[in-house]
């Protein structure tokens, strides 16, 4: 990690620094690399073989000049975390998720041995993951799954995450992809673009573009709607 985070180690040691469970140790891994030569070495084998590209290798050279270059433009480095929880010298589970940008964190990977399944693990990982990424400050956290897992989507819903979008990536194939609302006004936004008919104060303050027209619609509505309720009933039928 570099010096420019160190001020979130105290918030790391806080939420990964107790076993998982109570029973596995947790570690901290020094980079992608080291982080997928031990999966490869100890989970890969427990899970079906998939296919994926690696779409920065079609971009060549000149790709990966341009890349470097963007990079280094951004300046900093961004914030990274690779775990591995044993039990002794055998590998439980593995998870890894890194910054995006300054408002989201991504939950990249997350793995449990098949032997230690059903004992609320991977439940764990998450909410340890989500009260460490509240505390540092962002927003969401977002991750990407096979429409098919079922298993991890329903986990990751009942812990809050809702749908945002279904994508076909080039390098993964579908994706389906998942976000948590850190921040309470956010989430009201989404769940009113969803079709949720609530609007409230911070909404509306925050609203531009047809926000004004919008409220004149419904300002409009309610008029409509109070001078129909006003009105006497059609002859012959009993007011209510």
């Amino acid at each position: 990690m570099s010096a420019g985070w160190g001020w979130a180690e105290p918030i790391r040691q806080k939420h990964f620094g107790e076993p998982l469970a109570g029973r596995y140790p947790l570690e901290r891994l020094d980079d992608a690399e080291a982080y997928w030569a031990l999966h490869d070495a100890e989970l890969r084998r427990h899970f079906p073989p998939e296919v994926f590209f690696n779409l920065a290798a079609l971009s060549g050279e000149d790709g990966k000049r341009a890349r470097a270059r963007l990079t280094a433009s951004e300046g900093g480095h961004r914030l990274a975390d690779f775990w591995v929880a044993r039990d002794g010298e055998r590998v439980v589970a593995m998870f890894a998720g890194h910054q995006k940008d300054a408002e989201t964190y991504r939950m990249w990977h997350s793995i449990v041995h098949p032997d230690h399944r059903k004992r609320g693990l991977y439940g764990e990982i998450v909410r340890r993951v989500l009260a460490y990424t509240r505390e540092l400050g962002f927003d969401y956290v977002v991750s990407e799954h096979a429409p098919s897992n079922n298993a991890v989507l329903i986990a990751k819903l009942k812990a809050g995450f809702r749908i945002v979008a279904l994508e076909l990536d080039a390098a993964l194939g579908p994706g389906l992809n998942l976000r948590y609302f850190h921040n309470e006004a956010h989430l009201r936004a989404y769940e009113f673009r969803c079709g949720l008919a609530r609007l409230d104060e911070r909404l509306v303050g925050a609203g531009y573009g047809a926000m004004p027209l919008l409220l004149e619609q419904l300002q409009r509505g309610t008029a409509a709607g109070a001078e129909a309720a006003e009105a006497p009933p059609p002859s012959g039928r009993p007011a209510e």
